[in-house]
């Protein structure tokens, strides 16, 4: 028999290693045949390929967060770089602030302001060149000079120190980049007086210019032939400056911080109203006449206008560019007052206190004020169709009339202000007892914010206000406001003092003994600037205003303790200057050779004034109250028989000793009062 043969294993097959790579695109000798060659350079090609791409991608990604990373570190580091500092690139008023503090770019910005006012503001008519001071002077009293042009830089500084700091980090890189590329300018708020300044350039140019006069027409009743008579008042025409384009021109100067002179240019004036105007008015005069007597009358009392008086108020103005008989606001304005003697000035109520408690309220009184638009626009609209009309009368009720104390939450003294008014001349002595008088009683409901100037009142002669001169161009002119910023100054320390909400503050232009130590005073006059504060307490305030036999202004805030502290730190006085040279005015109103100095000189500073209040429930406010004060020449007026074409020169060797002393708080001259 045949053997069989014995079948001999089959040796495995020895398979070949597989790459990752090759996996990735299928190729395993399990699942596939093998490829021909043209198909092995193929799969070769497409793997070396895939290697590139993995490769390349790989690459970018680390690259990518490496960039990211030194991106994201150069953002930070940036930011740390310039912490507590404004980025480059950012401007205010076209002053770079690139890396300043807050108190930098304070003293940077002031400094420059400081340097562009000390020339004043110039004008030049005709031949004549006209400066005036950025603040007027007054001759005694501090507080009636007034700043005719102001920067309020406060708000800007804090932008300038959030810009690129949204907390966005994508918006903050975009905003820091272009303000490297291209700087950024942020707005300021400027504070002109444009009223003032017209003021003082009409003053210094008055004898260059005439005023056009309209014509008018006074009218009486004759009792003998019973007609109206009348006398017309010729027209005149005048010289108008275009002040309009010279104000535009200045405010385009002091957004650039750039004062140059500017040209004023005039035109002749027509007068509004004509002789030939007011001739066939008079024709309508009997007819007017027909009209009287009539009677005004006033709750209970009757007033009689006679003939005799309504011819002394008729006279003409413009309606709808047509000249009309009418009743003359400013004849009315005088006589119906001698008429009807209803007009009485609003007295508030005031505590009575006794061993520093509440005893009772001293009842205030009714004011009543006759309104003269609308009692002159009812005669006019009745007139013909009626003899008896209205005496429209305001009536202003007492803060203060036995109302109840403790329903009020009037209980204790909440805060406490005072000042210091010794060495201070008769008319500011009279002006502080007058303001006093005025703000004793105010009654301050919850949530109510408090205005001083609404408080006082207009400030006029009427009202019970002494003037005080103030030098205007080259012109002294009475002025009213001397004493107010004692009111002022008294008023912001007891609000601080009760941890109330200042809701508007301003320092002085210059320092001033009376308000020492600097940085604790608020300057007011009307219209602007003001002082104000919320009563943000659950209880009324009273200001319980006197002043003392030692010349002191005191005020204390009764109300009711919520449990707030208030903490009024010392202020911080700083950035100390010299006074530039006495100022030298010539002027018209001395004789010739004569001079007189009307202002002192004042070293300029800074001063910061922390303010915290702590709440009952733990919260706190914090604020810092900054004040510049500028470096102030004394000012001198020297008589001479004809302005010259440079009115206004400087003295190196005169610095006003005369009317200045030296304060003990940092060595710096201030106002002597």
């Amino acid at each position: 028999s045949k053997k069989k043969k014995k079948k001999q294993p089959k040796k495995p097959q020895q398979k070949t290693p597989v790459s990752f790579f090759e996996k990735a695109v299928g190729k395993t000798e399990d699942k596939k045949p093998e490829k021909s060659p043209k198909k092995k350079r193929n799969a070769i090609r497409i793997s070396s390929n895939l290697r590139a791409v993995l490769t390349w991608s790989v690459a970018l990604i680390v690259g990518a967060a490496i960039l990211g990373g030194l991106g994201v570190f150069a953002v930070v580091g940036y930011g740390r770089l310039y912490e507590h500092r404004i980025f480059p690139g950012v401007r205010v008023l076209n002053v770079r602030l690139d890396g300043l503090t807050a108190e930098e770019a304070r003293t940077t910005l002031y400094e420059e302001i400081d340097q562009a006012l000390k020339d004043g503001l110039r004008f030049r008519y005709e031949d004549r060149d006209i400066v005036l001071a950025a603040t007027t002077v007054a001759q005694e009293d501090p507080d009636a000079s007034r700043d005719l042009i102001r920067y309020e830089i406060e708000e800007s500084v804090l932008a300038a120190l959030s810009y690129g700091r949204s907390g966005s980090v994508l918006q903050d890189t975009l905003m820091r980049w272009r303000a490297r590329v291209t700087p950024t300018h942020l707005d300021v708020t400027i504070q002109m007086d444009e009223q003032g300044i017209r003021e003082g350039i009409l003053h210094s140019a008055e004898d260059l210019i005439t005023e056009v006069t309209d014509a008018s027409i006074d009218v009486r009743w004759d009792e003998t032939s019973g007609e109206p008579e009348h006398t017309i008042h010729e027209a005149s025409e005048g010289i108008q400056l275009d002040l309009d384009g010279a104000l535009q021109t200045l405010r385009d100067q002091s957004e650039r911080l750039t004062f140059e002179p500017i040209l004023l240019t005039s035109e002749r004036a027509a007068p509004s109203i004509t002789t030939s105007d007011i001739e066939p008015l008079t024709a309508e005069l009997p007819q007017w006449m027909e009209y009287a007597p009539f009677t005004l009358t006033y709750e209970h009392q009757e007033y009689t206008v006679s003939k005799n008086r309504f011819a002394t108020w008729i006279g003409v103005e413009l309606v709808e560019d047509q000249p009309r008989l009418t009743i003359d606001r400013d004849f009315f304005h005088e006589d119906i007052r001698a008429l009807a003697d209803i007009e009485q000035e609003a007295k508030k109520g005031s505590l009575v206190i006794e061993d520093g408690r509440v005893k009772s309220f001293e009842a205030g009184t009714t004011g009543y004020t006759i309104q003269d638009d609308e009692t002159v626009q009812g005669i006019l609209d009745g007139v013909g169709t009626s003899s008896t009309f209205p005496l429209v009368v305001h009536k202003i009720e007492a803060s203060l009339a036995g109302t109840d104390p403790e329903r009020l939450g009037i209980k204790e003294i909440i805060g406490i202000g005072t000042s210091d008014y010794s060495g201070s001349p008769r008319n500011r002595r009279h002006n502080i007892a007058l303001g006093v008088e005025k703000v004793n009683g105010t009654l301050i409901p919850p949530g109510e914010e408090f205005s001083l100037l609404t408080t006082l009142g207009d400030i006029t002669a009427a009202n019970g206000w002494l003037a005080e001169l103030v030098i205007k161009g080259n012109r002294t002119v009475p002025e009213y406001g001397g004493g107010l910023c004692q009111i002022g100054t008294t008023t912001f320390r007891a609000a601080l003092q009760s941890g109330l909400e200042i809701t508007e503050r301003r320092n002085h232009s210059y320092r001033v003994s009376y308000y020492e130590p600097a940085g604790t005073d608020a300057t007011i006059y009307e219209p602007s600037p003001d002082f104000r504060f919320r009563n943000n307490t659950n209880a009324h305030v009273l200001i319980h205003a006197f002043t003392t036999p030692q010349s002191e202004v005191v005020y204390e805030f009764w109300g009711t303790s919520d449990g707030r502290v208030a903490d009024v730190g010392y202020p911080r006085i700083y950035n100390i200057t010299s006074p530039p040279p006495t100022k030298l005015i010539e002027t018209t109103d001395l004789e010739p050779g004569q001079k007189r100095c009307t202002e002192s000189a004042h070293a300029g500073a800074d001063a910061a004034l922390d303010y915290k209040v702590t709440y009952a429930d733990g919260t706190v406010h914090e604020e810092t109250f900054h004040s510049h004060y500028r470096p102030w020449q004394a000012v001198c007026l020297v008589g001479v028989e004809e302005l010259s074409d440079a009115p206004t020169s400087e003295t190196d060797g005169e610095s006003g000793e005369e009317d200045t002393n030296t304060d003990d708080v940092d060595g710096s001259v201030v106002e002597s009062g």
